[in-house]
């Protein structure tokens, strides 16, 4: 067991170590200032009509927002949750239901049936994207 006196070294006094960063500035840091040049040029909003109405200020986008086409990784996540929330919903209203895997099997090929159905009539209504 260590002595008294040998953990004695490692002690320091208040006088040693200094005042706290918080106390010196009471809490509170000091402001920060920001001229246009410091802000990427498309988010500088140069109109005056905005001046006085908003706190944040207007909110601009950094450019036009395009739509893409949904990545197949996207498309996965969106058709497992499905499946999860409806066999989900299927075990707490009826629990016998999913324990058949006839039935399993038929809710499993329904709704990949108008996953794919849905995917293919949005594809084609949108095939820009």
């Amino acid at each position: 067991m260590a002595n008294d006196a040998d953990s004695d070294d490692w002690k320091f006094s208040v006088d040693e170590v200094g005042p706290d960063a918080e106390t010196a500035t009471n809490g509170h840091d000091e402001a920060v200032e920001l001229s246009s040049e410091d802000v990427p040029e498309p988010l500088v909003d140069e109109s005056e009509s905005d001046a006085g109405g908003n706190v944040a200020g207007s909110l601009l986008s950094a450019g036009p927002i395009e739509p893409e086409a949904a990545s197949r990784e996207n498309a996965l996540f969106v058709v497992l949750g499905v499946y999860l929330a409806v066999f989900g919903f299927a075990a707490m209203l009826s629990p016998g239901f999913v324990s058949s895997l006839q039935n399993v099997l038929v809710l499993g090929g329904g709704l990949l049936a108008v996953a794919l159905l849905s995917f293919g009539f949005f594809g084609l209504l949108t095939p820009e994207t």
